[in-house]
């Protein structure tokens, strides 16, 4: 049993032509989820920091063109409903869903309580998938895989099951092989069920494994503009026809708006772009800057 839970936790690794995993970040302290949002572009994912207003219409296109997302919770502040209809959209569009805890500690409520709560307000189960390794001051230093059993450390190392925690997860790895049949990892990817994960912002504790353990990613069927980091810049994912430089049209709730994309840089390492293969996802100027949300349509 051990050996085939450890098989089944490992995460799927990304084919060599690929494009990166693109991942929504949104929660309600935006200082921690924007930290999370870099966080992971340095471990090779494109995450987006989602902002709570944004117009249905515009929640629908950004959802449909990722693979997953990530609704950052302070287990001493709590959550709330504000980004709700973000995480149903998820779930129905079938992409995976994570729910990250951070803020750990004496005073806070443990990683199963954050879950459980969850659970409530999304109006879903949220089982816990990595759990908090603790020092003596109670501090996080690491998070367990309570799948695998292994223990992740934020220097990277990643050390075997130990026999003494087997009982303390033993629960939750039931309830999460039970639920996906045997093969966690590859329901989570398939959005049938949503999981919480333990993030530490101080010692980076957790990044790490959820870094490596997001799905691969999937072609969106068209171009859409996403939030970027300023007013001025956005982001574009590729449809499946790609995109280039040069006019297009932004389809915005049926209304379009000529644009002209000026220039696309790469997210996750300097580069210009003078197209995007299917998939792909870098910085754009468009002018006039088109509404997040907005489709684009290439025009020759």
């Amino acid at each position: 049993m051990a050996a085939s839970l450890h098989a089944i936790s490992q995460p799927v690794p990304l084919s060599v032509s690929a494009a990166p995993c693109l991942v929504l970040v949104f929660g309600l302290e935006e200082a921690t989820t924007r930290w999370l949002t870099r966080a992971l572009r340095e471990l090779g994912a494109v995450a987006v920091h989602m902002r709570p207003d944004l117009p249905p219409a515009a929640a629908h296109n950004i959802v449909a063109a990722a693979d997953a997302g990530i609704h950052v919770v302070n287990a001493r502040l709590g959550m709330d409903a504000t980004y709700l209809d973000y995480w149903e959209l998820l779930a129905e569009m079938g992409k995976a869903r994570y729910v990250a805890v951070t803020d750990l500690g004496p005073a806070a409520l443990d990683a199963s309580d954050v879950a459980a709560i969850a659970t409530r307000v999304l109006e879903e189960d949220v089982h816990p998938i990595t759990l908090p390794l603790l020092a003596d001051d109670e501090s996080v230093i690491g998070v367990l895989d309570v799948v695998s059993g292994e223990q992740w450390f934020p220097d990277g190392a990643v050390e075997p099951p130990r026999v003494d925690f087997v009982e303390a997860v033993e629960a939750e790895t039931n309830v999460l092989i039970d639920e996906s049949g045997g093969e966690v990892l590859e329901a989570v990817f398939g959005g049938e069920f949503a999981v919480a994960v333990t993030v530490d912002v101080g010692s980076r504790a957790g990044v790490d494994w959820l870094g490596g353990h997001l799905p691969q990613r999937e072609s969106p069927a068209s171009c859409t503009v996403l939030p970027g980091d300023d007013p001025d810049l956005v982001f574009v994912t590729a449809g499946r026809d790609g995109l280039t430089l040069g006019p297009a049209l932004a389809v915005h709730t049926w209304q379009t708006q000529p644009v002209q994309i000026q220039s696309l840089a790469q997210i996750l390492t300097p580069g210009l772009r003078g197209a995007l293969a299917p998939g792909d996802t870098a910085a754009a100027r468009i002018a006039p800057v088109p509404e997040v949300g907005s489709l684009l349509v290439g025009r020759v």
